[in-house]
């Protein structure tokens, strides 16, 4: 097992859900992190330098993800109000991962996930959480280890000022909080590294043994392969642009579409206020809205 494919199962060995309400069970249903994760991996593109999101098709997945996602937090809910938020976000390393794994270069990682971080939250802890966590997560990557000094070291030397032209709200007030947040962070990493965030850095290496080989595990095995993939250039990405897939599609039991996004598709039920389609990546349950 490759190590982005252990770093995923620890990442996610949790966000699995075992139906909606009674209905779906034994099909492949999960949190609003793996879903958020995936519509990432579905929207990557080859960038000049390095790799990162299209963002044509990234607004297009959120747009409909409103409409499935499988819980929320404050930052979310605001974002889908059209609010720009100023709260936590416990999403923002679910939606940088797929970001982090595929690239090789540290910088180009920190601008892309500084970019996606930005869209949803302006929360300075949650900014500093996602930087240490792309560090963190490349560094694993890349040595199978993780040491306390080094991520310390990087965040001791990381300048949100670099990015003050891409910053709109970089103004004295953020400037302020950020180095409180970076202070607290640093003592935090001192104390424990590794009980960050609930514990995520503290990957096991023999994390595969302890779970079953079922659909979720498919689905994130097949996600690992991937990104390695991309990671190594021999893999084309969908372009979202040229394809002539249905945009639309009609809700009646049974009916069996080509979705743009969703791919091959199949209305499975169809209730007063929600129905079921069934895709390639899951069951997932839309609102009427």
């Amino acid at each position: 097992m490759n190590r982005i494919q252990n770093l995923l199962l620890n990442i996610f060995k949790d966000e699995k859900l075992n139906d909606y309400d009674g209905i779906g069970r034994g099909e492949l249903i999960y949190t609003y992190k793996m879903q958020l994760f995936i519509i990432g991996c579905k929207s990557l593109e080859y960038k000049e330098k390095g790799i990162g999101l299209n963002y044509n098709r990234y607004k297009e997945e959120m747009t409909l993800l409103k409409y499935y996602i499988n819980g929320s937090n404050k930052s979310l809910r605001n974002f889908y109000k059209g609010n720009k938020s100023n709260e936590e976000d416990d999403s923002v390393i679910y939606r940088i991962l797929p970001i982090i794994i595929p690239n090789k270069d540290i910088k180009i990682i920190e601008e892309e996930i500084l970019k996606n971080i930005i869209q949803i939250t302006t929360n300075p802890k949650s900014i500093l959480y996602g930087l240490t966590s792309a560090y963190i997560f490349f560094e694993y990557l890349a040595r199978s280890s993780i040491d306390k000094d080094i991520v310390k070291d990087y965040i001791i030397k990381f300048s949100i000022k670099d990015y003050s032209d891409r910053i709109n709200f970089l103004d004295k007030n953020f400037i302020v909080n950020f180095e409180r947040e970076r202070i607290k962070l640093l003592q935090k990493i001192d104390s424990n590294l590794m009980e960050l965030n609930g514990g995520i850095y503290n990957i096991n290496e023999n994390i595969e043994k302890n779970l079953d080989k079922d659909k979720y595990y498919k689905l994130i095995e097949n996600f690992s392969n991937f990104l390695l993939n991309l990671k190594k250039g021999t893999i084309d990405i969908e372009n979202l642009e040229k394809s002539n897939l249905d945009r639309k599609f009609k809700i009646y039991e049974g009916n069996v579409f080509e979705h743009y996004l969703l791919g091959k598709s199949k209305i499975v039920k169809n209730d007063k206020l929600e129905f079921y389609i069934k895709t390639k990546y899951g069951l997932f349950k839309f609102k009427k809205i």
